[in-house]
């Protein structure tokens, strides 16, 4: 079967891919949260099981979710390379199918015995589970659709375009968050029944049911647009299938991390999930603690015989729900009361961190040009850490401050994940990406497994120091306990906000394990913003360069513009030795010292003989640690120190030696201001004459990478 790539992100099978996942992920989405919603109402104050508390049910409903990913991701990974991924994504389409299908019939279940039953309460612990169990199934659902989402974008999306359609998959993937999870929060708050304290504690059964009746409808819808998208070939059709996961799954990993950038894009994403899962929670558990702090007022109202005053309300002042709500002459009143329930309130802030992650990565893939821009991830780490950092100070006393914090957490997390994902699209091994991005998944998912326990563990030690004491069962029907337990539920609040301080100091640690594996990432930062946010290189063949091992790059690169250059297009960290005129670096103080502090060897032309011997000393280090090195191979002047420098290096390791070709390193051309280019050459014979290596570095001042196999769907490029 020919392989096809777009040169247009309006191709159909593009526009059959989006809209595939677009709706697997609002059906995730959604279920999730009224999953949530749904247990703490019937577990935790309904049927008051013991030792389950919000809390509890918020890490399991989130361990449910990612489980599946630790449980199949090996295996997922062998599927994804041995059959087409294009009938992968339509497979699981047709589960989604069912999976919608099971979730209807928990939320319908308690209707089938009525409020009076005297089952009512086991068949309302059952519903719950199965809600909870549909959370699971959509789990394993991702586990297989993600790998063959990611895995096909580079089978049917032209090179030169890829960053920007990820940008739109990752944009309208949290688009499709923000409303699933806004339209889970909205309809359950509408369509939710009544749990009336007391003893025995009743329930009044809402129309929940209808949420499952419209997520059936759209897993149809979405199984049909699935079926848009063109064949496409299975990359490693002879690949055999086995249930020994373990073991395949290690060589995977091992893949993962012997290449310093697949390691550097696993992690990031990694603790991207990390962070997310974490932050979900903690906004989770915020939603609960504002629902039980509500429940609390109106019963010391009903009790004192009183309205509950709009004072009352902890998220009242500058509220934009609650300005909304004044003009309710114009709503139903269902609508009306549910503008005021805690759990459309939550779905909300989620819509805020889901729509900054939406714009952020539809900007992240248009500011990213035509290559991985990694000079966009401490940007985005910056950010979340600015918009963490504030929560833990100002949580309730500005609301609106609090909101631009959300969007601000999700634009900056689409800034980081967007190159993180191109990258390890472009650099996985193309017989084995689907085993690569799967093995990639589990290192994600253990980052939220993790994050599941850190928040549980951390969650669980504050609430021992600041939690509530009382219980509602104490304090029900005491006017003197019930004040008590208000005051001990609003000093709670510090909870969340000590929860935000630990992401920010987690973001901050991740920052600085990132920057340890490619020292020049604030350096592809600055030369990022120093272009105007709009780095117009390309980088040409980079997969020419190896993803790990010794690596010598021969250029042409004589001037510092030309060093930044080849800094930018480089997905690993490379020690330059620039030996040059000193005119050639000055005007850029700060950009060269970031350079030298990344690792950058400036060697002031002409240079003394201790100055070649210890460049060389470096540079036989940098390959004996398994690292990669540049050396630009001047006019010719000074060939008798460059060659003593080449053969000291050809002894030290067993490198691969590349030369590279830049735009910017050509005197007087004007290439280098209108179309800047870096040009990977294939692999050369360490023993090359240093004038034959010139010759062949020159020759790819003209090289055109050839068009992949196929024709290409649409010939104009947009």
């Amino acid at each position: 079967m020919s392989q096809h790539h777009s040169t247009s992100l309006k191709s159909k099978t593009y526009l059959g891919l989006i809209l595939a996942q677009f709706t697997a992920t609002f059906n995730d989405q959604a279920i999730h949260m009224v999953a949530v919603f749904y247990a703490v109402d019937m577990l935790v104050r309904f049927a008051k099981l013991p030792h389950v508390d919000e809390k509890a049910v918020v890490s399991i409903v989130t361990a449910c979710f990612i489980t599946p990913f630790l449980l199949f991701s090996s295996f997922a990974g062998m599927v994804g390379d041995r059959y087409s991924k294009r009938n992968i994504i339509v497979f699981w389409k047709v589960a989604e199918v069912a999976m919608m299908a099971l979730a209807l019939f928990g939320l319908a279940l308690p209707h089938f015995v009525g409020v009076d039953s005297p089952y009512i309460r086991a068949v309302s612990v059952w519903s719950a589970g199965v809600v909870v169990a549909s959370v699971f199934l959509m789990g394993m659902h991702s586990t297989f659709f993600v790998p063959a989402k990611l895995g096909v974008m580079p089978e049917i999306i032209h090179p030169s375009i890829l960053s920007r359609a990820n940008g739109i998959l990752e944009g309208t993937s949290f688009m499709a968050q923000i409303m699933g999870t806004s339209f889970g929060g909205m309809l359950y708050a509408l369509l939710k029944g009544e749990v009336t304290p007391g003893n025995p504690t009743r329930v009044v059964l809402g129309q929940e049911w209808i949420i499952g009746v419209v997520l059936l409808l759209l897993a149809v819808v979405g199984t049909g647009t699935s079926l848009l998208m063109r064949p496409v070939a299975a990359a490693a059709p002879e690949r055999k299938l086995s249930w020994n996961w373990w073991t395949p799954l290690r060589t995977n990993i091992g893949i993962v991390l012997r290449s310093k950038p697949l390691t550097l894009s696993s992690t990031g994403i990694a603790f991207c999930v990390f962070m997310t899962l974490f932050l979900r929670q903690t906004l989770l558990l915020q939603g609960e603690m504002v629902k039980e702090l509500n429940t609390a007022k109106t019963e010391l109202a009903a009790v004192e015989g009183r309205q509950l005053a709009r004072e009352d309300d902890p998220e009242a002042d500058e509220d934009p729900i609650e300005a909304v709500v004044e003009m309710k002459s114009w709503m139903p009143p269902r609508l009306v009361h549910a503008l005021r329930e805690p759990e459309l309130r939550v779905s909300m802030l989620f819509v805020l961190v889901g729509l900054g992650v939406g714009v952020g990565s539809l900007f992240a893939g248009f500011l990213s040009g035509h290559r991985v821009e990694l000079g966009l991830v401490p940007i985005g780490g910056l950010l979340i850490i600015i918009c963490t950092l504030i929560p833990g100070f100002t949580l309730l006393q500005h609301p609106k401050l609090f909101g631009f914090c959300l969007f601000g957490i999700g634009f900056g997390a689409g800034f980081y994940l967007v190159p993180m994902y191109t990258l390890l699209q472009q650099r996985a091994p193309k017989a084995s990406k689907g085993n690569v991005i799967a093995a990639s998944n589990f290192i994600n998912v253990s980052g939220g497994v993790i994050s599941v326990l850190v928040f549980f563990a951390v969650a669980w030690l504050l609430e021992k120091f600041y939690g509530a004491r009382l219980t509602e069962s104490t304090a029900v029907g005491d006017p003197a306990l019930l004040r008590r337990w208000v005051g001990e539920l609003e000093t709670q609040f510090i909870i969340p906000r000590l929860l935000y301080l630990t992401a920010t100091l987690f973001t901050i640690a991740a920052l600085i394990l990132l920057v340890r594996k490619l020292p020049d990432f604030v350096l592809r930062s600055m030369i990022w913003l120093r272009a105007w946010c709009h780095n117009r290189l390309r980088a040409v063949a980079l997969d020419r360069l190896p993803l790990d091992g010794p690596v010598v790059l021969l250029t042409n690169c004589g001037n510092f513009q030309s060093v930044l250059d080849l800094t930018a297009a480089l997905d690993r960290h490379a020690h330059v030795i620039l030996a040059t005129s000193p005119s050639q670096w000055e005007g850029m103080p700060l950009m060269r010292r970031l350079a030298i502090g990344s690792g950058t060897t400036l060697l002031s032309l002409p240079a003394q003989s201790d100055d070649w011997t210890q460049a060389t000393a470096i540079g036989e280090r940098v390959l004996r640690e398994g690292g990669m090195i540049s050396l630009n191979l001047g006019d010719g002047s000074d060939d008798a120190d460059r060659r003593a420098m080449l053969e000291a290096l050809r002894k030290s390791a067993n490198a691969v030696w590349l030369t590279v070709f830049s735009t910017a390193g050509t005197v007087g051309s004007e290439a280098s201001k209108k179309h800047p280019r870096i040009v990977f050459g294939e692999a050369i014979a360490s023993d090359l004459a240093i004038a034959d290596i010139r010759s062949k570095i020159a020759e790819l001042e003209t090289y055109q990478p050839p068009e992949p196999g196929g024709v290409p769907e649409v010939a104009s490029l947009h």
